[in-house]
């Protein structure tokens, strides 16, 4: 789910930035291959260990990896619900939080019983034959322990089917973005499970891919559209957007990045406002990455050729990473406080997801492999 997810998903910016090229150097190892048919939604990294999650046939699933990439414990999520998760994140105590969508099966009839005349000498009962897959309509969060145990279980009915496509969470609460076919949806919630007051961001062609939740219980939100947001108008073809919602989950300030006969996206997200997104115009595809300060104002920007979006992280003291591939090659870019590019190292496949922890390191997530930036 995760994989299409990425594959779906760019301010105006005041200072330019040329397109740079960086070689890739320096392969990052290898620490799990993932089997063709695990689906994986996404990957977290966290003081004690590698945190995978997903789906089965049967149900969710959260797995726990030891550094090296050996499964420390799996927590499966199976009850009589039709579910589905597609995000999560960390909080301060090493909880897990996943969103996702639910409902309750629905019953298909059986067949009338046979008649009392008909033969049946072994007196099997006849019952229900199983069940369809319904709407997926309540947008529902799981918490679970740093340990694999249960927590809580969170519903919060809507009426229409719900795609959840980020969370953030902090001492202050769950900010969540998640799609939906009448436009994009905007939520909060407390520790405990309660959900506050939705917001309707736009209407059919803004989509939202990320949520950064700030201490005073505000919310980034960022994607890409063509609507109009607080008089600011529509630059290119499509735009990225980042919005900020205040702690009443109302929009309070609206930066595009746009440019013309181009559209871009904003996909990727760090609690410092390190963003990631990409540019397509007719004759080039660029991952774009922009360091942007707490007033939304961009402090550097650099772009890089790639077939992807960029995905960022930030790292030990003022480091941050941002990764992209082109035609196959992936690249990680280790950049300063400045945005200077101070490393480049090299992988396999598109990045879909890169966590970092001063613990555990840097660890990138292609869908194929999970790979580690060995620290030296």
């Amino acid at each position: 789910m995760f994989r299409k997810i990425a594959l779906v998903l760019s301010a105006l910016l005041s200072i330019p930035s040329a397109p740079v090229s960086a070689a890739p150097v320096n392969p990052i190892a290898i620490i799990k291959t993932i089997p063709l048919d695990q689906d994986i939604a996404g990957m977290l990294v966290g003081d004690t260990a590698i945190y995978l999650f997903g789906n089965t046939p049967t149900g969710g699933y959260i797995t726990a990896l030891n550094k090296d990439g050996s499964e420390k414990w799996m927590h499966s999520f199976s009850d009589l619900r039709s579910f589905t998760i597609s995000t999560g994140a960390l909080d301060a105590s090493g909880n897990i939080w996943l969103a996702g969508a639910s409902a309750a099966p629905i019953a298909i009839p059986s067949a009338p019983n046979p008649s009392p005349t008909a033969a049946n000498p072994d007196g099997v009962i006849i019952g229900d034959e199983g069940a369809i897959r319904p709407d997926l309509t309540n947008l529902t969060l799981w918490k679970v322990s740093s340990a694999g145990s249960g927590a809580g279980r969170y519903e919060l009915p809507l009426t229409a089917p719900v795609l959840p496509t980020s969370l953030s969470v902090n001492k202050s609460g769950v900010s969540i973005v998640a799609w939906q076919s009448a436009g994009s949806l905007f939520v909060t919630a407390d520790l405990v499970g309660n959900f506050g007051k939705q917001l309707r961001v736009g209407k059919t062609t803004t989509t939202l891919d990320k949520v950064v939740r700030n201490s005073d219980g505000s919310s980034i939100l960022l994607g890409s559209s063509t609507e109009l947001f607080l008089s600011n108008k529509a630059i290119g073809i499509r735009d990225g957007i980042i919005l900020k919602v205040d702690a009443t989950s109302k929009i309070v300030q609206s930066v595009r990045s746009g440019e013309k006969a181009a559209s871009r996206n904003w996909a990727s997200a760090t609690a410092s406002l390190l963003i990631g997104g990409y540019l397509k115009s007719k004759t080039t595809t660029l991952a774009t990455i922009t360091k942007f300060g707490t007033t939304l104002k961009p402090t550097w920007s650099v772009r890089y050729k790639a077939t992807s979006s960029a995905v960022v992280a930030n790292g030990a003291g003022t480091t941050t990473y941002a990764a992209y591939e082109n035609s196959g090659s992936g690249s990680l870019v280790t950049f300063d406080k400045n945005g200077k590019a101070i490393s480049t190292n090299s992988f396999l496949g598109q990045p879909i997801a890169v966590e970092f922890n001063k613990t555990f390191g840097l660890y990138i997530y292609t869908g194929s492999y999970i790979y580690n930036l060995v620290s030296k």
